[in-house]
């Protein structure tokens, strides 16, 4: 039941996603993904069938330790594949994560990603076979917050839509994203309100198991 109930809570973060975006890779490639996150950064509920299903096994725990604290309404945003530990697997993958909260305890995770249409960097898309340094794929973006407490960080947003040659597109894929984890942590708050705390904690490892 409860991996039936987690596994839905991604998809329809995925629904979300998807529909909202603007960007071909999104819409038309499906080059995006959703998930929920445990304490430690590693997935336990994802969609089986929408969107890119080959990144079960990455990995949220080094991005989550660049940050030294969250709040409610907090969102980490990073591309960095170093700075990620991998979990962006090139730049142009926007990672975004937010925290869901219980009883003002951080309870899991909400993580999405989106292949975005344009970081910058030397040719439009980003992505040259002819590339031989990170430096040359566009803006690098360690782990930060893109929003604080419910708010985003417009400082942020200035310098990245001045680093990506199609802005209006790549905003409305990072607004989709963070709509999509609202949706995530609707459903989740929903899912700890019926089953309990206890429950949805000890689902987190049971699903996988």
């Amino acid at each position: 039941l409860m991996y039936q109930k987690l596994r839905a809570c991604t998809e329809e973060m995925a629904v979300a996603l998807a529909s909202a975006a603007r960007s071909t890779y999104v819409k038309d490639a499906a080059d995006f993904g959703t998930a929920l996150v445990n304490l430690d950064g590693k997935f336990f509920a994802f969609p089986e069938k929408l969107g890119v299903s080959g990144f079960l096994d990455l990995d949220c725990g080094t991005a989550l330790a660049a940050i030294d604290h969250v709040e409610p309404g907090d969102v980490i945003i990073t591309n960095h594949p170093y700075a990620s530990g991998g979990l962006a697997t090139h730049m142009p993958d926007l990672q975004l994560i937010k925290p869901y909260f219980h009883n003002g305890w951080v309870i899991c995770y909400g993580w999405d990603f989106i292949h975005s249409a344009d970081i910058g960097g030397a040719v439009p898309s980003s992505i040259s076979p002819g590339f031989t340094s990170i430096f040359q794929e566009g803006l690098q973006i360690p782990p930060m917050k893109i929003v604080k407490a419910g708010v985003l960080n417009q400082d942020f947003l200035t310098l990245y839509k001045a680093n990506c040659r199609v802005p209006d597109v790549n905003m409305a894929d990072i607004n989709a994203m963070l709509a999509a984890l609202t949706v995530g942590e609707r459903r989740v708050a929903t899912i700890v309100a019926r089953h309990g705390i206890e429950v949805f904690e000890a689902a987190q490892t049971d699903v996988v198991a």
